[in-house]
């Protein structure tokens, strides 16, 4: 139910002021029956305009009572004479028009803005509901991608890539799964600079094999490259940002055989 389109339609102030047909009425109350959010926003209208209502009355001079009295005769009714008029054998309908008052029109407006907030309300909770939502669906994508990615690891075999002559201390990791899929963990290099970005390479019958680039700004620092089969080693060099053909050998930083 979109408690929206009720408060547009008017149906509530309609059926609050009694104004509604019986259909529309009928209608309004099996909704009430099943929906919490119309039969609140129902009762809360009925109770802004009886608290308006009480506010506003106004108790009539004492004088005024008095007046009526004294116009009305509640003596024996006295005996008609004259000629006796006989009464209409049809009957006359008198369309009379029902004017709403001002005060009713002003506490409809009033009630109006009370359920626009009401509704206002209602989207806020459903759209933080959704974004809750949203980033459940998202952080469970992660868990089981990761679920995946240890899986996949403990199926692996891991190759240590270390340091060469003019980078020492430097550390990464290779996982080779049977499959033939490869996941590289750098562990310890330097941030690359600038338009430069660091490849991965497998050795393959004496020759180097691009393994693909390794991507900083992921959140992950496993990552899975390309995939291969026979290597005999892998290695790590600093190339121009997307990669060289052939590695630049001069900046080699870590290898590792298998």
């Amino acid at each position: 139910m979109d408690i929206k389109n009720y408060i547009s339609s008017g149906v509530i102030e309609d059926y609050v002021l009694g104004n509604c047909s019986q259909e529309e009425s009928s209608i309004l109350e099996c909704v009430i029956a099943n929906n919490p959010e119309v039969k609140t926003a129902v009762l809360e209208y009925q109770q802004i305009l009886e608290e308006f209502a009480t506010k506003t009355a106004i108790t009539p001079p004492a004088h005024v009572k008095l007046e009526l009295l004294k116009n009305l005769d509640f003596s024996a009714p006295k005996e008609m004479s004259g000629k006796i008029i006989p009464l209409q054998t049809k009957r006359v309908e008198q369309k009379t028009s029902y004017q709403i008052p001002t005060w009713m029109k002003v506490a409809s407006v009033a009630a109006l803005f009370g359920l626009g907030f009401l509704g206002y309300e209602v989207n806020s909770k459903n759209t933080e509901l959704e974004q809750i939502a949203q980033n459940n669906t998202v952080l469970a994508t992660k868990v089981t991608n990761l679920e995946e990615m240890n899986s996949m690891m403990q199926n692996s075999v891991k190759i240590e890539l270390k340091g060469v002559a003019n980078h020492p201390n430097m550390l990464a990791d290779v996982y080779w799964h049977t499959s033939k899929k490869v996941f590289l963990e750098i562990k310890n290099l330097p941030e690359a600079p600038s338009g430069k970005q660091y490849q991965l390479w497998a050795i393959v019958d004496g020759k180097p094999v691009d393994m693909g680039m390794y991507s900083a700004n992921k959140a992950s620092t496993i990552q899975e490259m390309k995939s291969v089969t026979n290597a005999k080693a892998f290695a790590i060099t600093l190339e121009k940002e997307g990669g060289n053909p052939t590695p630049t050998m001069g900046e080699m930083y870590v290898m590792g055989t298998i």
